[in-house]
């Protein structure tokens, strides 16, 4: 007979009432209050706490633990020999994770020793804080996962008394780290599409990004061909080869950049950027007929078209009865407009329905001849673009790779933008889009 095995006894809910926390003190392990107690709470390892003092300024508490160091004994960094000799010894301090409230200052003798093997002083190794660091390594940590975290670093440096310069610096450094682990992955499928960095100023930043891994990996200052080339030729030779499919907007200069660095790559025109544009062609009709109907003094169909424009452009299934009657009134009062809008439907449908290549190429090319057959420039002219970007856009056909996550991204960077002003210097604002979009 088989045993049935037992299942896990329950996970005992701690309760979050603190006035019911009596009910559970019997089942912990308390510990006696010693001489090592307060150096075990510090969590620094080699030191201990011999004096503690509280300070008082400005309404404001200050804990100075004064420490000692556990060991006599440091490691020669050259050649990893033990010794006792202290060449010099100065006291420090540096500021540690708050404890009870109070923003903690940390003392401790600063060392350098004299190394018999080599004849040369070194300084101590100390792995809680990073050499000429006024701050613990955990408390740069807290620091940098605050401004990580959307928090302003103006507001970090309130909370933390800091000086806003001490918090950037504790940022770049621990993106720097963070980045570089990014550049260390390779690549697949990258997508490439850009942001305005200000508006109606005609400045982009080019941001880059993992579409398998839904990261971005690199930001850069425009969107020039020489900036992207340059980007793709400071990659090695493995790391080009690894990228397989490039998605893109229909930017020429990217196409051409793609084509001269990554000859073997496949370059797919982003579905989403050809129902834009196709979209931004019906929009202009829209606004072509509505003007003409003013001037006509054609009131009805004026009216009609007043406000339509999402109405005309957002997905059928996705109207609301009230968007659908609107709808349904349009297509009523204008043969050309109804024509127009059906081709554009018809166009979705190909894109959503069709997953084969060659079916795809056939479907599309009954469709350019049907909008070129109802005369309208507008349609005319994004067939022209269309078969500008022809080999590009039935590639989306192979593995219906999209830029959907680039456009979140552009969203999430629109938001650090807008939650900073606005940066001057683009350095520290392609840090903070890598720390939030780029998983660092």
């Amino acid at each position: 007979m088989k045993k049935i095995p037992q299942l896990p006894p329950p996970a005992k809910k701690i309760p979050r009432d603190p006035a019911r926390a009596v009910n559970r003190v019997d089942d912990l392990e308390t510990q006696a209050v010693t001489a090592t107690t307060l150096s075990d709470l510090l969590g620094l390892p080699g030191i201990r706490v011999v004096r503690f003092a509280i300070e008082e300024e400005k309404q404001e508490q200050y804990l100075h633990l004064f420490c000692q160091h556990e060991h006599d004994v440091a490691i020669c960094p050259r050649c990893l020999q033990a010794t006792q000799q202290v060449h010099e010894q100065k006291e420090r301090c540096v500021r540690h994770l708050d404890i009870w409230g109070m923003k903690t200052l940390v003392h401790f003798p600063h060392r350098r020793f004299d190394c018999a093997v080599c004849n040369r002083p070194f300084t101590e190794n100390l792995g809680w804080i990073d050499p000429k660091r006024r701050q613990t390594t955990v408390f740069e940590i807290h620091i940098y996962a605050q401004v990580k975290h959307k928090t302003p670093r103006k507001q970090v440096a309130l909370q933390e008394g800091l000086h806003e310069a001490t918090v950037l610096d504790i940022f770049k450094r621990w993106a720097q780290r963070a980045t570089r682990k990014l550049e260390q992955r390779p690549v697949h499928v990258l997508g490439v599409d850009e942001i305005s960095l200000h508006k109606r100023h005609k400045q982009y930043a080019l941001v880059l990004s993992d579409l398998e891994c839904r990261q971005v990996i690199a930001v850069l200052p425009n969107r020039l061909k020489e900036t992207f080339v340059k980007w793709l030729a400071g990659l090695t030779e493995e790391e080009r080869r690894a990228i397989k499919v490039v998605s893109m907007d229909m930017w020429e200069a990217y196409r051409r950049a793609v084509h001269e660095t990554l000859p073997h790559a496949e370059i797919v025109a982003d579905r989403f950027h050809v129902m834009k544009h196709l979209n931004h062609q019906i929009d202009l009709i829209r606004r072509s007929m509505q003007r003409k109907a003013k001037k006509s003094g054609d009131e009805a169909l004026y009216q009609v078209l007043k406000g339509s424009r999402w109405v005309l452009l957002k997905q059928r299934s996705e109207l609301n009865p009230e968007q659908e009657a609107q709808l349904r009134t349009i297509l009523t009062t204008s043969d050309e407009l109804r024509d127009l809008y059906l081709l554009k439907e018809e166009f979705r449908t190909i894109c959503d329905k069709i997953a084969d290549r060659t079916r795809a190429e056939r479907f599309l090319s009954a469709w350019t001849w049907k909008a070129m057959l109802s005369g309208s420039r507008y349609l005319m002219r994004f067939v022209k673009t269309l078969r500008n970007w022809w080999h590009e856009f039935l590639n989306y056909f192979n593995d219906r790779v999209t830029q959907g996550f680039v456009e979140g991204v552009n969203r999430a960077i629109r938001g650090i933008i807008n939650r900073a002003f606005g940066y001057r210097n683009f350095d520290n604002f392609r840090l903070q889009v890598l720390v939030e979009c780029g998983g660092g």
